[in-house]
């Protein structure tokens, strides 16, 4: 009796010990994959998920052979290997196509976990999981697409993130009528890409651009078919960047006349008309006034480069935004100086520079956006640096100060560190008399600076309050 408890509690033992073994194990390899610059996450995805499964297969044998010493798992495997791979073979094809389509995936990296992907026949998506059987791929409004991995080895995949930018393309297609005038055309396209807020400039030749060309590449069986590309960051939706610049480039092209083909068929029928005369006029009712709008809404880029040209068009797209989200007048007034401020702050600490400026949120808060470029080695980057190490602008107090000062350190702090830096004013750091010296301090909830690889960008933060 005492001899079968021993012998119960060594296989227990055993068991238990061969279980722990395997976890260190799987924590071990992950910390070293983890520190591995080599092993990506679809790589640490798909190798925990593999290995997991080989470890739960050894501990089951293991156990089985300790608890029934009779059963000899290792000859049974090897005299019907045999039966098992046909069974398998039959029976689980599909399942071990998947598995090792997963493994070449995780190996030649065609995709990374995030990236935005286009399966033949499917909707783009991004990825957001690999198993050892298939991936998830996010499409939109948040629906998930679950492909086998063996599909993707049959079908072609476009990669949109497969570049070390923070930025993706997006290729459109437009037909116009062949009475159109192209250039016209192009020129109309170029304009909607560039006042969009959602896409980005290009540098072409050592020249940068607001938009990518405008490409004649086909004539079509009843249409003439325009290319191009549009830039757009990683984060930015392609659902929504697209419809933004086909609700652009549909009004640009009604507004000039230019027909969009398509099929239509005209229907001839004669009827009486019989008319109606009306004795009485419709009672003039004064509409009431609308509470301010709770969607989100995103005025056109104003492209700056000379202020005293640009406060006209900031002043212009202030209204807009303020009789679209149905804000007061008070309200529309505090808009219209915040935004002539920011381009006057800007101005002031480095000159007329390059730069655009729009307008986003709801009528219950919305940002006064103003950014430029800065990557480093530009320009405005070196025009920045200079003016710092100068002290040119040292004697710029208050919260303009604060504003260089956040400007400068933020690009030196991407100079050194390769990460994109952020500064938020704190209300509470500022006397009395900074904030009624500076509009922007008084009229606005929240002031921010943010530098990235890319650009450096001032954003002025509202909410529904009326401070005039």
């Amino acid at each position: 009796m005492t001899d079968t408890l021993a012998f119960t509690y060594d296989r227990t033992s055993v068991a238990i010990i061969s279980i722990s073994i395997a976890v260190i194990f799987i924590i071990i390899l992950g910390a070293l994959t983890r520190k591995n610059k080599n092993f990506t996450a679809l790589h640490r995805r798909y190798l925990a998920q593999l290995l997991q499964l080989f470890l739960i297969a050894y501990c089951v044998i293991r156990i089985i052979g300790l608890f029934n010493p009779s059963i000899n798992i290792h000859s049974i495997f090897i005299t019907g290997s045999a039966i098992i791979v046909a069974i398998v073979g039959f029976a689980a094809q599909t399942a071990i196509s998947d598995i090792l389509c997963g493994f070449l995936i995780s190996i030649f990296k065609p995709f990374e976990k995030g990236d935005r992907i286009i399966i033949e026949g499917m909707e783009a998506g991004v990825v957001e999981d690999i198993t050892l059987r298939h991936i998830v791929v996010s499409i939109y409004d948040d629906l998930k697409i679950i492909v086998p991995n063996s599909q993707l080895n049959t079908k072609t995949l476009i990669n949109t993130s497969y570049h070390i930018l923070d930025r993706r393309g997006i290729h459109m297609k437009f037909s116009v009528s062949y009475d159109t005038d192209v250039h016209r055309a192009m020129d109309l396209i170029r304009d909607c890409v560039a006042e969009s807020p959602y896409t980005l400039g290009i540098e072409r030749h050592g020249v940068h651009e607001d938009s990518g060309p405008v490409y004649f590449l086909e004539f079509g069986s009843s249409a003439l078919i325009l290319e191009t590309t549009i830039w757009v960051t990683r984060d930015t939706s392609s659902y929504v960047a697209t419809t933004d610049i086909n609700l652009r480039v549909n009004k640009a092209f009604r507004d000039n006349n230019i027909e969009i083909p398509y099929n239509y068929m005209n229907v001839i029928t004669s009827a009486r008309e019989d008319t109606v005369k009306e004795d009485t006029k419709p009672a003039i009712t004064t509409p009431a006034r609308k509470s301010p709008s709770k969607r989100f809404y995103r005025t056109n880029n104003v492209r700056l480069t000379n202020v005293d040209k640009d406060i006209e068009k900031v002043k212009k797209i202030a209204g807009v935004f303020a009789q679209r989200q149905n804000l007061s007048p008070k309200n529309g007034r505090q808009l219209e100086l915040i935004a002539e401020e920011t381009i006057l702050l800007i101005h002031n600490l480095i000159g007329d520079t390059p730069s655009r400026l729009w307008i986003e949120g709801s009528g219950l808060s919305y940002r006064t956006h103003l950014t430029f470029d800065a990557e480093i080695g530009s320009e405005e980057y070196k025009k920045l640096i200079g003016l710092s190490s100068s002290g040119k602008n040292d004697a710029i107090s208050g919260v303009a100060g604060r504003i260089f000062e956040a400007m400068i350190l933020g690009l030196n702090t991407f100079k050194s560190e390769k990460t994109d830096y952020e500064w938020k004013i704190d209300k509470n750091d500022l006397s009395q008399d900074e904030i009624s010296e500076s509009i922007l301090a008084s009229l606005s909830d929240e002031i921010k600076v943010s530098v990235t690889r890319e650009y450096v960008e001032l954003t002025i933060e509202n909410h529904k309050t009326d401070k005039l």
